[in-house]
Protein backbone atom coordinates (compact mmCIF):
# COMPACT_ATOMS: atom_id res chain seq x y z
CA UNK A 1 0.00 0.00 0.00
CA UNK A 2 1.78 3.48 -1.31
CA UNK A 3 2.06 5.69 2.11
CA UNK A 4 1.53 9.66 1.61
CA UNK A 5 4.67 11.86 0.62
CA UNK A 6 7.13 12.22 3.84
CA UNK A 7 6.98 15.49 5.46
CA UNK A 8 8.77 17.41 8.36
CA UNK A 9 8.08 19.57 10.83
CA UNK A 10 5.81 23.26 10.12
CA UNK A 11 8.56 25.59 11.80
CA UNK A 12 7.37 29.31 12.37
CA UNK A 13 7.17 31.21 9.24
CA UNK A 14 6.28 28.62 6.78
CA UNK A 15 2.82 28.68 7.35
CA UNK A 16 2.03 30.51 4.37
CA UNK A 17 0.84 33.87 3.42
CA UNK A 18 1.56 34.84 7.17
CA UNK A 19 -1.83 34.13 8.20
CA UNK A 20 -0.50 31.54 10.89
CA UNK A 21 2.63 33.46 11.68
CA UNK A 22 3.55 31.82 15.20
CA UNK A 23 5.52 34.74 16.51
CA UNK A 24 7.28 34.30 20.17
CA UNK A 25 4.40 33.63 21.87
CA UNK A 26 2.74 30.20 22.09
CA UNK A 27 -0.52 29.43 23.39
CA UNK A 28 -2.38 26.96 25.43
CA UNK A 29 -4.94 27.97 28.07
CA UNK A 30 -4.41 25.50 31.10
CA UNK A 31 -7.92 24.35 32.91
CA UNK A 32 -8.28 25.61 36.42
CA UNK A 33 -8.79 21.74 38.22
CA UNK A 34 -6.98 19.03 37.35
CA UNK A 35 -8.88 16.80 34.59
CA UNK A 36 -8.65 12.95 35.57
CA UNK A 37 -8.86 10.42 32.24
CA UNK A 38 -10.87 7.24 33.31
CA UNK A 39 -10.40 3.85 31.99
CA UNK A 40 -13.62 3.02 29.62
CA UNK A 41 -14.53 -0.24 31.38
CA UNK A 42 -15.26 1.78 34.42
CA UNK A 43 -18.60 3.59 35.19
CA UNK A 44 -16.74 7.29 34.59
CA UNK A 45 -15.08 6.11 31.61
CA UNK A 46 -18.31 4.83 30.26
CA UNK A 47 -20.03 8.25 30.91
CA UNK A 48 -17.07 10.02 29.18
CA UNK A 49 -17.29 7.41 26.10
CA UNK A 50 -20.82 8.78 25.90
CA UNK A 51 -20.02 12.23 25.67
CA UNK A 52 -17.41 11.33 23.24
CA UNK A 53 -20.20 8.77 20.51
CA UNK A 54 -21.91 12.03 20.87
CA UNK A 55 -19.31 14.57 19.75
CA UNK A 56 -18.33 11.95 16.88
CA UNK A 57 -21.66 12.04 15.56
CA UNK A 58 -22.19 15.99 15.79
CA UNK A 59 -17.77 16.21 14.26
CA UNK A 60 -19.31 13.49 11.31
CA UNK A 61 -22.09 15.87 10.12
CA UNK A 62 -19.99 18.70 9.69
CA UNK A 63 -18.85 20.09 6.50
CA UNK A 64 -15.42 18.08 5.42
CA UNK A 65 -13.40 21.25 5.57
CA UNK A 66 -14.16 22.67 8.98
CA UNK A 67 -11.25 22.86 11.45
CA UNK A 68 -13.54 21.05 13.84
CA UNK A 69 -15.08 18.88 11.93
CA UNK A 70 -14.17 14.73 11.91
CA UNK A 71 -12.27 15.02 8.13
CA UNK A 72 -10.50 18.12 8.86
CA UNK A 73 -9.37 16.05 12.39
CA UNK A 74 -8.36 13.34 10.64
CA UNK A 75 -6.33 14.69 8.12
CA UNK A 76 -4.35 16.27 10.81
CA UNK A 77 -2.91 12.81 11.35
CA UNK A 78 -2.75 12.09 7.32
CA UNK A 79 -4.82 12.43 4.18
CA UNK A 80 -5.99 8.90 2.93
CA UNK A 81 -3.91 7.49 0.14
CA UNK A 82 -6.60 7.71 -2.37
CA UNK A 83 -6.41 11.36 -3.05
CA UNK A 84 -3.27 13.67 -2.57
CA UNK A 85 -3.03 16.71 -0.03
CA UNK A 86 -3.58 18.80 -2.73
CA UNK A 87 -5.76 17.62 -4.69
CA UNK A 88 -8.27 17.63 -1.52
CA UNK A 89 -7.00 21.08 -0.46
CA UNK A 90 -8.44 22.04 -4.09
CA UNK A 91 -11.75 20.32 -3.41
CA UNK A 92 -12.62 21.75 -0.53
CA UNK A 93 -10.97 25.16 -0.51
CA UNK A 94 -11.57 26.48 -3.85
CA UNK A 95 -10.12 30.02 -2.45
CA UNK A 96 -6.76 30.24 -2.16
CA UNK A 97 -6.48 32.55 0.29
CA UNK A 98 -9.77 30.92 2.59
CA UNK A 99 -8.14 31.02 6.36
CA UNK A 100 -9.07 27.43 6.85
CA UNK A 101 -7.40 26.03 3.72
CA UNK A 102 -4.21 28.12 4.71
CA UNK A 103 -4.87 25.97 8.33
CA UNK A 104 -5.59 22.82 6.50
CA UNK A 105 -2.28 23.30 4.73
CA UNK A 106 -0.02 23.80 7.67
CA UNK A 107 -1.49 21.00 9.68
CA UNK A 108 -2.33 18.00 7.43
CA UNK A 109 -0.05 14.99 6.50
CA UNK A 110 2.07 16.50 9.87
CA UNK A 111 1.74 13.15 11.90
CA UNK A 112 5.05 12.22 14.02
CA UNK A 113 7.07 10.17 13.08
CA UNK A 114 4.69 8.29 9.78
CA UNK A 115 6.37 10.15 7.51
CA UNK A 116 10.12 10.40 8.63
CA UNK A 117 11.37 7.12 10.93
CA UNK A 118 14.24 9.49 11.92
CA UNK A 119 12.01 11.66 13.58
CA UNK A 120 10.60 9.06 16.01
CA UNK A 121 11.51 10.85 19.33
CA UNK A 122 8.65 13.09 18.34
CA UNK A 123 5.98 10.30 18.35
CA UNK A 124 4.73 10.96 21.78
CA UNK A 125 4.60 14.82 22.43
CA UNK A 126 2.86 15.25 18.73
CA UNK A 127 0.84 12.99 19.79
CA UNK A 128 -0.21 14.06 23.26
CA UNK A 129 -0.81 17.50 21.77
CA UNK A 130 -3.16 16.62 19.22
CA UNK A 131 -5.20 14.15 22.11
CA UNK A 132 -5.36 17.33 24.25
CA UNK A 133 -6.17 19.93 21.58
CA UNK A 134 -9.08 17.08 20.16
CA UNK A 135 -10.28 16.50 23.91
CA UNK A 136 -10.71 20.61 24.09
CA UNK A 137 -13.14 20.25 20.53
CA UNK A 138 -15.11 17.25 22.10
CA UNK A 139 -15.82 19.89 25.15
CA UNK A 140 -16.53 22.48 22.92
CA UNK A 141 -19.30 20.57 20.29
CA UNK A 142 -20.91 18.82 23.62
CA UNK A 143 -20.64 21.59 25.98
CA UNK A 144 -19.14 19.01 28.93
CA UNK A 145 -16.68 21.15 29.83
CA UNK A 146 -15.63 18.39 32.21
CA UNK A 147 -14.95 16.22 29.54
CA UNK A 148 -11.66 13.45 29.52
CA UNK A 149 -10.89 11.22 27.22
CA UNK A 150 -11.22 7.56 28.05
CA UNK A 151 -8.33 5.16 27.56
CA UNK A 152 -8.51 1.20 26.48
CA UNK A 153 -6.75 -0.34 29.11
CA UNK A 154 -5.73 -3.47 26.30
CA UNK A 155 -2.65 -3.26 28.79
CA UNK A 156 -4.82 -5.62 30.80
CA UNK A 157 -5.17 -9.43 29.20
CA UNK A 158 -8.88 -9.34 30.17
CA UNK A 159 -9.58 -6.33 28.36
CA UNK A 160 -7.97 -6.68 24.71
CA UNK A 161 -11.68 -7.12 22.96
CA UNK A 162 -12.64 -3.71 21.39
CA UNK A 163 -14.88 -2.28 24.11
CA UNK A 164 -18.60 -2.93 23.28
CA UNK A 165 -19.59 0.01 22.15
CA UNK A 166 -17.44 0.52 19.24
CA UNK A 167 -19.22 -2.49 17.45
CA UNK A 168 -22.81 -1.92 17.90
CA UNK A 169 -23.88 -0.29 14.66
CA UNK A 170 -27.48 -0.24 15.45
CA UNK A 171 -27.81 1.64 18.35
CA UNK A 172 -28.51 5.32 18.07
CA UNK A 173 -25.70 6.22 20.65
CA UNK A 174 -23.07 4.02 19.80
CA UNK A 175 -23.51 4.01 16.34
CA UNK A 176 -20.74 6.96 15.32
CA UNK A 177 -18.41 4.61 16.86
CA UNK A 178 -18.47 1.49 14.99
CA UNK A 179 -16.59 1.11 11.71
CA UNK A 180 -16.85 -1.57 9.59
CA UNK A 181 -13.23 -1.88 8.34
CA UNK A 182 -11.54 -3.71 10.98
CA UNK A 183 -9.81 -7.12 10.91
CA UNK A 184 -12.16 -10.12 10.95
CA UNK A 185 -13.22 -10.77 14.66
CA UNK A 186 -12.45 -7.63 16.24
CA UNK A 187 -16.47 -6.49 15.85
CA UNK A 188 -17.33 -10.22 16.99
CA UNK A 189 -15.74 -9.12 19.91
CA UNK A 190 -12.62 -11.51 19.92
CA UNK A 191 -9.46 -10.18 21.89
CA UNK A 192 -7.23 -8.70 19.19
CA UNK A 193 -4.36 -10.29 20.22
CA UNK A 194 -6.27 -13.45 19.15
CA UNK A 195 -7.37 -12.31 15.89
CA UNK A 196 -4.82 -10.07 15.04
CA UNK A 197 -0.81 -10.05 13.62
CA UNK A 198 0.77 -8.79 17.02
CA UNK A 199 1.52 -9.99 20.06
CA UNK A 200 0.94 -6.77 23.10
CA UNK A 201 3.22 -6.09 25.87
CA UNK A 202 4.79 -3.90 27.79
CA UNK A 203 8.33 -4.24 27.13
CA UNK A 204 8.85 -0.93 25.94
CA UNK A 205 8.51 0.70 30.00
CA UNK A 206 11.79 -1.63 30.20
CA UNK A 207 14.30 0.97 28.33
CA UNK A 208 15.75 2.95 30.49
CA UNK A 209 16.26 6.04 28.05
CA UNK A 210 13.71 7.80 25.92
CA UNK A 211 15.70 7.92 22.79
CA UNK A 212 18.39 5.95 20.83
CA UNK A 213 21.71 6.07 22.55
CA UNK A 214 23.41 3.91 19.80
CA UNK A 215 24.17 1.56 22.99
CA UNK A 216 22.23 -1.29 22.40
CA UNK A 217 18.83 0.20 23.05
CA UNK A 218 16.11 2.23 20.88
CA UNK A 219 15.42 3.70 23.32
CA UNK A 220 11.64 3.74 24.99
CA UNK A 221 9.88 6.55 22.30
CA UNK A 222 11.08 4.08 19.36
CA UNK A 223 9.85 0.86 21.11
CA UNK A 224 6.57 2.16 22.40
CA UNK A 225 5.84 2.77 19.01
CA UNK A 226 6.57 0.01 17.47
CA UNK A 227 4.63 -2.30 20.60
CA UNK A 228 2.11 -1.54 21.84
CA UNK A 229 1.42 1.40 19.70
CA UNK A 230 1.85 -0.23 16.13
CA UNK A 231 0.35 -3.83 17.21
CA UNK A 232 -2.74 -2.57 18.23
CA UNK A 233 -2.99 -0.72 15.45
CA UNK A 234 -2.54 -3.54 12.90
CA UNK A 235 -4.42 -5.92 15.37
CA UNK A 236 -7.81 -3.75 15.06
CA UNK A 237 -7.56 -3.07 11.58
CA UNK A 238 -7.53 -3.64 8.37
CA UNK A 239 -4.29 -2.30 5.98
CA UNK A 240 -6.30 -0.90 3.26
CA UNK A 241 -8.78 1.58 4.75
CA UNK A 242 -8.73 0.59 8.49
CA UNK A 243 -6.22 1.14 10.90
CA UNK A 244 -3.73 -0.94 10.27
CA UNK A 245 -3.14 1.79 7.38
CA UNK A 246 -1.10 5.34 8.37
CA UNK A 247 -3.71 7.65 6.14
CA UNK A 248 -6.89 5.59 7.43
CA UNK A 249 -6.27 4.88 11.24
CA UNK A 250 -7.45 8.64 12.39
CA UNK A 251 -11.08 7.60 10.80
CA UNK A 252 -11.66 4.98 13.41
CA UNK A 253 -12.95 6.48 16.84
CA UNK A 254 -10.94 4.11 18.67
CA UNK A 255 -7.56 5.72 17.54
CA UNK A 256 -8.16 8.15 20.12
CA UNK A 257 -8.91 5.75 23.00
CA UNK A 258 -5.47 4.07 21.76
CA UNK A 259 -3.54 6.65 21.94
CA UNK A 260 -4.49 8.02 25.00
CA UNK A 261 -3.63 4.71 26.79
CA UNK A 262 -0.29 5.03 24.52
CA UNK A 263 0.04 8.47 26.51
CA UNK A 264 -0.92 7.04 29.92
CA UNK A 265 1.82 4.87 29.69
CA UNK A 266 4.39 7.25 28.45
CA UNK A 267 3.03 9.26 31.41
CA UNK A 268 3.39 5.79 34.09
CA UNK A 269 7.77 5.64 32.78
CA UNK A 270 8.30 8.97 33.11
CA UNK A 271 6.72 8.75 36.56
CA UNK A 272 8.78 5.84 37.53
CA UNK A 273 11.47 7.84 36.58
CA UNK A 274 11.98 7.95 33.32
CA UNK A 275 13.78 10.80 31.39
CA UNK A 276 12.67 12.85 28.37
CA UNK A 277 15.20 14.87 26.00
CA UNK A 278 16.13 18.16 27.22
CA UNK A 279 18.29 19.39 24.23
CA UNK A 280 17.26 22.93 23.35
CA UNK A 281 16.17 22.36 19.61
CA UNK A 282 13.82 19.15 20.73
CA UNK A 283 12.37 21.25 23.45
CA UNK A 284 11.86 24.46 21.39
CA UNK A 285 10.27 22.14 18.25
CA UNK A 286 6.67 24.11 17.67
CA UNK A 287 3.62 21.92 16.51
CA UNK A 288 0.45 23.36 15.27
CA UNK A 289 -2.83 21.93 16.02
CA UNK A 290 -6.76 23.51 15.71
CA UNK A 291 -8.42 25.19 18.74
CA UNK A 292 -12.33 24.57 19.92
CA UNK A 293 -12.17 27.80 17.89
CA UNK A 294 -11.66 26.29 14.94
CA UNK A 295 -8.24 28.51 15.12
CA UNK A 296 -4.12 27.50 14.94
CA UNK A 297 -3.10 26.37 18.28
CA UNK A 298 0.59 26.43 18.41
CA UNK A 299 2.18 24.19 21.06
CA UNK A 300 5.73 23.89 22.05
CA UNK A 301 7.19 20.43 23.02
CA UNK A 302 9.30 21.17 26.12
CA UNK A 303 5.19 22.58 27.03
CA UNK A 304 4.03 19.11 27.18
CA UNK A 305 6.86 16.60 28.36
CA UNK A 306 5.23 16.67 32.07
CA UNK A 307 1.46 15.92 32.92
CA UNK A 308 1.44 18.16 36.02
CA UNK A 309 1.49 21.65 34.16
CA UNK A 310 -1.03 19.97 31.60
CA UNK A 311 -3.06 19.46 34.64
CA UNK A 312 -4.50 16.26 33.81
CA UNK A 313 -3.94 12.84 35.40
CA UNK A 314 -4.66 8.96 35.20
CA UNK A 315 -6.79 7.34 37.71
CA UNK A 316 -4.17 4.67 37.50
CA UNK A 317 -0.80 4.05 36.54
CA UNK A 318 1.49 0.75 35.18
CA UNK A 319 4.29 -0.35 36.72
CA UNK A 320 7.39 -1.73 34.99
CA UNK A 321 8.03 -5.01 34.14
CA UNK A 322 10.12 -6.53 35.99
CA UNK A 323 13.93 -7.04 35.01
CA UNK A 324 13.48 -3.77 34.02
CA UNK A 325 16.94 -2.07 32.77
CA UNK A 326 17.52 0.73 35.99
CA UNK A 327 16.79 3.97 35.10
CA UNK A 328 20.65 5.88 35.02
CA UNK A 329 21.71 8.19 37.52
CA UNK A 330 22.13 11.70 37.35
CA UNK A 331 26.18 10.82 38.28
CA UNK A 332 25.93 7.90 35.88
CA UNK A 333 28.98 7.41 32.56
CA UNK A 334 27.70 7.03 29.52
CA UNK A 335 27.18 3.29 28.81
CA UNK A 336 29.05 3.02 25.63
CA UNK A 337 32.50 4.22 26.92
CA UNK A 338 32.50 0.60 28.52
CA UNK A 339 30.57 -1.44 25.89
CA UNK A 340 31.97 -4.19 24.44
CA UNK A 341 31.07 -6.35 21.94
CA UNK A 342 31.37 -10.17 20.59
CA UNK A 343 29.53 -11.89 17.48
CA UNK A 344 27.72 -14.69 18.76
CA UNK A 345 26.13 -16.26 15.73
CA UNK A 346 26.13 -15.96 12.22
CA UNK A 347 23.34 -15.43 9.82
CA UNK A 348 19.96 -16.89 11.50
CA UNK A 349 17.32 -17.16 8.91
CA UNK A 350 13.73 -17.75 10.11
CA UNK A 351 10.52 -19.61 9.18
CA UNK A 352 7.56 -21.10 10.69
CA UNK A 353 8.38 -22.57 13.34
CA UNK A 354 10.85 -22.44 16.62
CA UNK A 355 14.63 -21.24 15.32
CA UNK A 356 16.95 -22.38 18.48
CA UNK A 357 20.72 -20.22 18.25
CA UNK A 358 23.20 -21.52 19.96
CA UNK A 359 25.59 -19.20 21.01
CA UNK A 360 29.10 -19.32 20.16
CA UNK A 361 30.38 -19.29 23.97
CA UNK A 362 33.66 -21.18 24.67
CA UNK A 363 34.44 -23.31 27.18
CA UNK A 364 34.60 -20.81 29.53
CA UNK A 365 38.59 -19.73 29.09
CA UNK A 366 38.28 -16.71 27.34
CA UNK A 367 38.74 -13.64 28.89
CA UNK A 368 35.54 -11.91 26.67
CA UNK A 369 33.22 -14.87 28.63
CA UNK A 370 35.02 -13.91 32.06
CA UNK A 371 34.30 -10.71 32.16
CA UNK A 372 30.51 -11.26 31.11
CA UNK A 373 30.36 -14.23 34.00
CA UNK A 374 32.27 -11.24 36.38
CA UNK A 375 29.68 -8.52 35.61
CA UNK A 376 26.64 -10.79 35.62
CA UNK A 377 27.38 -12.38 39.03
CA UNK A 378 27.81 -8.19 39.98
CA UNK A 379 24.28 -8.25 39.04
CA UNK A 380 24.97 -5.87 36.25
CA UNK A 381 23.21 -5.64 32.93
CA UNK A 382 24.25 -6.23 29.48
CA UNK A 383 22.67 -6.80 26.21
CA UNK A 384 22.12 -9.52 23.49
CA UNK A 385 21.21 -7.39 20.35
CA UNK A 386 19.23 -9.04 17.50
CA UNK A 387 20.96 -6.71 14.44
CA UNK A 388 21.44 -6.44 10.59
CA UNK A 389 17.52 -7.58 10.14
CA UNK A 390 16.72 -8.09 6.82
CA UNK A 391 12.87 -9.26 5.27
CA UNK A 392 12.03 -10.39 2.01
CA UNK A 393 8.44 -9.54 2.38
CA UNK A 394 6.42 -8.09 5.39
CA UNK A 395 6.44 -11.63 7.27
CA UNK A 396 2.43 -10.41 8.32
CA UNK A 397 3.93 -11.83 12.02
CA UNK A 398 5.47 -11.09 14.86
CA UNK A 399 8.76 -13.27 16.41
CA UNK A 400 9.25 -14.02 20.56
CA UNK A 401 12.77 -14.00 21.54
CA UNK A 402 13.31 -15.70 24.54
CA UNK A 403 17.06 -15.94 26.13
CA UNK A 404 17.69 -18.78 28.11
CA UNK A 405 21.37 -18.84 30.19
CA UNK A 406 21.28 -22.61 31.01
CA UNK A 407 19.86 -25.56 29.74
CA UNK A 408 16.86 -25.65 32.38
CA UNK A 409 15.62 -22.65 31.21
CA UNK A 410 14.88 -23.49 27.44
CA UNK A 411 11.09 -24.84 27.95
CA UNK A 412 8.75 -22.42 25.95
CA UNK A 413 5.15 -23.34 26.50
CA UNK A 414 2.40 -21.64 24.14
CA UNK A 415 4.87 -19.17 22.98
CA UNK A 416 6.10 -17.94 26.08
CA UNK A 417 8.67 -18.78 28.65
CA UNK A 418 7.52 -20.56 32.22
CA UNK A 419 8.79 -18.60 35.45
CA UNK A 420 12.40 -20.07 36.36
CA UNK A 421 14.73 -19.54 38.98
CA UNK A 422 17.11 -19.06 36.50
CA UNK A 423 17.97 -14.97 34.67
CA UNK A 424 16.59 -14.75 31.56
CA UNK A 425 14.32 -12.17 29.78
CA UNK A 426 11.94 -12.10 27.01
CA UNK A 427 10.96 -9.60 24.44
CA UNK A 428 8.71 -9.30 21.11
CA UNK A 429 10.02 -8.61 18.34
CA UNK A 430 8.08 -7.20 16.03
CA UNK A 431 8.94 -7.42 12.24
CA UNK A 432 6.33 -4.84 11.23
CA UNK A 433 4.42 -2.37 11.81
CA UNK A 434 1.03 -0.46 10.99
CA UNK A 435 3.20 1.82 8.51
CA UNK A 436 3.38 -1.59 6.66
CA UNK A 437 7.03 -0.73 5.15
CA UNK A 438 9.38 0.75 7.14
CA UNK A 439 12.61 2.60 5.65
CA UNK A 440 14.32 2.19 8.85
CA UNK A 441 13.91 -0.79 11.56
CA UNK A 442 15.07 0.22 15.24
CA UNK A 443 17.08 -2.23 17.11
CA UNK A 444 15.25 -4.91 19.32
CA UNK A 445 17.27 -5.55 22.59
CA UNK A 446 16.89 -8.61 24.76
CA UNK A 447 18.43 -7.84 28.67
CA UNK A 448 19.37 -10.66 30.42
CA UNK A 449 18.31 -10.88 33.76
CA UNK A 450 21.05 -10.32 36.60
CA UNK A 451 22.45 -13.86 36.88
CA UNK A 452 25.51 -15.45 36.20
CA UNK A 453 25.84 -16.59 32.72
CA UNK A 454 26.13 -20.21 32.01
CA UNK A 455 28.12 -21.18 28.29
CA UNK A 456 26.49 -22.26 25.68
CA UNK A 457 23.53 -20.46 26.04
CA UNK A 458 20.49 -20.54 23.90
CA UNK A 459 18.45 -18.28 21.66
CA UNK A 460 14.87 -18.81 21.12
CA UNK A 461 12.75 -17.47 18.57
CA UNK A 462 9.13 -18.30 17.63
CA UNK A 463 6.94 -17.39 15.19
CA UNK A 464 3.58 -15.80 17.21
CA UNK A 465 1.29 -17.12 14.77
CA UNK A 466 3.27 -20.43 13.18
CA UNK A 467 3.78 -19.28 9.88
CA UNK A 468 6.12 -16.61 8.58
CA UNK A 469 8.18 -15.44 5.85
CA UNK A 470 12.05 -16.01 5.92
CA UNK A 471 13.68 -13.34 7.93
CA UNK A 472 17.49 -13.16 8.78
CA UNK A 473 19.70 -11.39 10.98
CA UNK A 474 22.79 -12.31 13.44
CA UNK A 475 22.83 -11.88 17.29
CA UNK A 476 25.82 -10.24 19.04
CA UNK A 477 26.44 -9.14 22.89
CA UNK A 478 27.02 -5.79 24.54
CA UNK A 479 28.33 -6.32 27.56
CA UNK A 480 28.28 -3.44 30.19
CA UNK A 481 28.61 -1.72 33.63
CA UNK A 482 25.58 0.44 33.35
CA UNK A 483 24.99 1.58 36.88
CA UNK A 484 28.05 0.55 38.73
CA UNK A 485 30.45 1.78 36.17
CA UNK A 486 30.38 5.48 37.80
CA UNK A 487 31.71 4.03 40.98
CA UNK A 488 34.93 2.91 39.44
Amino acid sequence: MPLPSRRGILHAGLLGAGALAIGDRVSYPRPEQTALRHDVASPEGTEMLRIFAGAVGKMMAMPAGDPRGWVFQWHIHAVPDDRSKASELARLYPNTSDPDRLLAEAVWDTCEAHFDPLRVNFFLPWHRMHLMSFERLVRSVTGASYFTMPYWNYTDADRRALPPQFRSPDDPLWKPLFRADRNPGVNDGQPIDQVGEAPLGLNAMMSSVYADTLDGDAGFCANLDNAPHSAVHVDVGTRERGMGAVSWAANDPIFWLHHCNIDRIWASWSRAGGRNPADEPYLDQIFTFVDEAGKPLHIRVAEVLDTAPLVYTYDRYLDRPLSSVPFRGPSAMRFTQHAAFHELSGRVALGSGPTTVRLNADDGSSGYFGRLRTASAARRPFYLRVAGVRITRQPGVSYEVHLAPTASARLVVGGRPEARDVARSHQRFLCRDHQCLRRRHPRHVCRAGTGTLYPPAQLQLRDHRNSAKPVAGRTADHAAERDAVADR
